[in-house]
């Protein structure tokens, strides 16, 4: 979807949310025509399996969501989080065992808000987040961002690849 933006950006900035946007559908294929059963193949033992890792990748974004929005909308003040223990996270939300379809919408329009965010509201890109770790521009979150989705997608390319999927 394409979101018509009221800020002038610059070619960088209009490179970073293309690339921002793109992990949705990065995703989605990456894990097209994958049986229940297929989702479920791990690259080793003690991997997570390929629907965990998807789990994952959009339960992350769903705290990069909350974090970035406050750095938009309140920038430079000090954002507390808990502790995310992504193994806790994976038991507790039984990932191993739940469709991916409706995460999949999620992380889609996730994505593109935040990107509608950054894009039309002034200096968006250079907001601030002050937490318990340091401090980082929204630029800085949504290039972490995007990192963070693709190392788990080249994961599920590389567990299909191994299964021969």
């Amino acid at each position: 979807m394409k979101l018509s933006t009221t800020t002038k950006l610059s070619s960088q900035d209009t490179d970073l949310i293309n690339q921002y946007n793109e992990a949705p559908k990065k995703l989605a294929d990456a894990l097209s025509g994958l049986s229940d059963n297929e989702l479920d193949k791990k690259r080793a033992e003690g991997k997570w399996s390929i629907r965990e890792i998807a789990h994952h990748i959009i339960e992350c974004d769903l705290n990069y969501f909350q974090i970035n929005r406050y750095a938009l909308a309140d920038t430079g003040a000090k954002f507390i989080f808990n502790e995310f223990d992504p193994n806790t996270w994976n038991q507790n939300m039984e990932h191993s065992k739940r469709s991916i379809q409706l995460e999949l919408q999620l992380f889609t329009i996730m994505r593109e808000y935040i990107a509608y965010l950054c894009s039309s509201l002034p200096n968006g890109f250079d907001r601030v987040l002050i937490h318990q770790d340091g401090k980082a521009t929204v630029r800085d979150a949504l290039q972490h961002d995007i990192q963070h989705a693709n190392h788990h997608i080249e994961q599920i390319l590389e567990t299909k690849k191994i299964h021969n999927l």
